[in-house]
């Protein structure tokens, strides 16, 4: 690429940026409320994509999220040597898994990202297999602990506890049958890609089959493109 077609390029990503902004201004005073909501979690998918799962910054930002935003900036509570740019996060190893383990996780990517011959671009997603990612993604990345149906649903976009909590239940359900049957097409004879959810409700928990998979595909979201769906995993979350 020349210098003047870099440049180019540059001002247009300029010019992209400033009409982000622009539109982001005007649903803040249009819709406040739906600005207020949306705008707590892009601020925590932001620093999460920065700084990864911190649990002293994330008690910092939520006290500043909930009053300390009165007294100081929010440029003032990050830690000095963040670097606000997005964190390279490089794709997982799979040589530490056995060839099954292996041929789960291939399956998985095949899921998302399609093949050599037809590959997919996360831009074009249907509503389900967004619905898919975050699902996965949420409960790879709580590890041991797992993710609760109630943080579920909320980054479903399906509402908090309560409202339409049958949706999201389902929602929740839908997406596991068909993660763990696309999978059984790829693998003849597997069982299961979760192991069996416990609790009721909103504190219904739900976790990995297998440890190590769950580790290597919480790699994998994390280097994803579509990585910024997903918000921060719980302070208990344990990959150890």
């Amino acid at each position: 690429m020349s210098p003047d077609e870099l440049r180019l390029l540059r001002k247009d990503r300029e010019t992209r940026r400033s009409e982000l902004l622009d539109a982001i201004h005007a649903i803040a005073r249009r819709s406040p409320e739906v600005f207020e909501a949306e705008a707590e979690d892009l601020i925590r998918r932001s620093v999460w994509q920065h700084t990864g799962s911190d649990p002293t910054f994330s008690g910092r930002l939520d006290r500043w999220l909930k009053s300390e935003y009165r007294f100081e900036t929010f440029a003032s509570i990050l830690p000095h040597d963040v670097r606000l740019e997005r964190r390279e996060v490089a794709p997982p190893s799979t040589e530490h898994l056995d060839e099954r383990h292996r041929r789960v996780y291939d399956a998985l990517v095949e899921k998302f990202d399609g093949t050599a011959e037809q590959p997919r671009n996360h831009h074009r997603w249907d509503a389900a297999t967004r619905d898919q990612f975050i699902i996965l993604g949420m409960i790879a990345l709580g590890g041991k602990t797992g993710e609760k149906q109630a943080r579920l649903v909320h980054y479903l976009g399906l509402g908090a506890s309560g409202g339409d909590h049958l949706r999201g239940s389902n929602t929740v359900r839908a997406a596991k049958i068909a993660l763990t049957r696309h999978v059984r097409s790829r693998i003849p004879g597997f069982a299961d890609l979760f192991a069996k959810a416990t609790g009721n409700g909103d504190r219904r928990q739900h976790r990995f089959m297998d440890l190590d998979v769950a580790t290597t595909v919480a790699q994998y979201v994390r280097s994803h493109p579509a990585s910024m769906l997903l918000p921060e995993p719980p302070i208990s979350a344990n990959l150890a």
